[in-house]
């Protein structure tokens, strides 16, 4: 079942520029983090980056995390089908006292803008918004729609300028609180993936050039 809403008004700018880095103040704490696909069907929208030691990669939603790992797991069998990108609503990483901290809704909306840059130029028929606060913020920013997570996890999308946003409970609920739900929550997911992949319809080679840009940028900026 899908809910239509009002469209989106997208930015033009690239996401991550100067002044809205600077201005949030968190790329002081690690600088932004970005998956390297270009086009994408399905987006797994999460909160905000974890840390990163040197040397590890730094991939949001890493597979080395457990929820990262988990949601590698729910695509592994349309990897040849779907193209899958992941962020985070905020790319840099909060701290509070050297200790990761949820992140305020002054830097949700700092960074909120290079969220609407990655769904115009990535353009993803699937977004997962994954756990509440991330729902909520982002489907009230959108849309005014308020998030529901079914505890049987029949999860249902509101479409928005022809894009299915699903909220569900994010992977590190169920590894902790549902774990004997595993199957049925994995299930109940990829029945909502894109039946195919827009493919060559959607054509834009600069995308993947601009993320890795800012990111050879931002590594050198940080003070």
């Amino acid at each position: 079942m899908a809910v239509t809403s009002s469209p989106i008004s997208h930015p033009t700018v690239a996401p991550c520029n100067g002044k809205i880095c600077k201005s949030c103040g968190l790329y002081l704490n690690q600088a932004p983090i970005f998956d390297e696909r270009r086009m994408a069907d399905v987006f797994w929208v999460g909160l905000s980056a974890v840390r990163f030691e040197d040397g590890q990669e730094r991939l949001p939603l890493s597979p080395l995390t457990a929820s990262g790992a988990l949601i590698s797991q729910i695509e592994q069998p349309y990897t040849s089908k779907l193209r899958f990108y992941k962020t985070n609503l905020v790319k840099c990483l909060p701290l509070k006292d050297d200790r990761i901290r949820y992140p305020m809704e002054r830097e949700m909306e700092k960074c909120f803008s290079n969220f609407e840059w990655e769904l115009e130029n990535l353009r993803p028929a699937t977004v997962y918004l994954l756990g509440k606060q991330v729902a909520t913020f982002i489907l009230k920013k959108l849309s005014g729609d308020k998030p529901i997570l079914p505890e049987d996890f029949t999860y249902t999308s509101v479409r928005i300028n022809n894009i299915s946003f699903i909220p569900v409970h994010h992977p590190s609920y169920i590894l902790v609180y549902k774990r004997k739900m595993l199957e049925q929550y994995v299930k109940h997911v990829q029945i909502l993936f894109p039946s195919e992949s827009r493919g060559e319809k959607c054509k834009d080679h600069s995308a993947s050039h601009k993320i890795s840009s800012l990111k050879r940028k931002f590594d050198g900026s940080r003070v």
